[in-house]
């Protein structure tokens, strides 16, 4: 993950919670948190980032394959910075939404 012109790598975790996306992220310069809201409308996303001063938000857009989240963190002082998630490759297969025990 880049924030502003600081790359910070680590792990950022995004699934399905029953039915509503749930995760965590983990970076090398910061202390694991929840992500305590994540939305997708289209092609955009919202997520609130818990932290001990308040939430920590990240807004933009999803790539069209999926492996990229470009937009912008907005931190509980009203900072912004633009930021950017890239995935990993990796061979793992979420399984259908439609084919999810609930």
């Amino acid at each position: 993950m880049h924030v502003g012109t600081t790359p910070n790598f680590g792990l950022l975790s995004i699934g399905f919670v029953e039915d509503a996306y749930g995760g965590s992220l983990s970076l090398w310069m910061t202390a694991p948190v929840i992500l305590r809201n994540i939305t997708l409308t289209g092609n955009s996303f919202h997520m609130a980032v818990a932290s001990r001063e308040g939430d920590v938000l990240f807004d933009g857009t999803l790539s069209a394959k999926g492996d990229r989240m470009c937009g912008t963190i907005t931190y509980h002082g009203g900072r912004t910075f633009p930021a950017v998630a890239q995935k990993r490759p990796s061979t793992y297969q979420s399984q259908p939404q439609a084919q999810r025990v609930r």
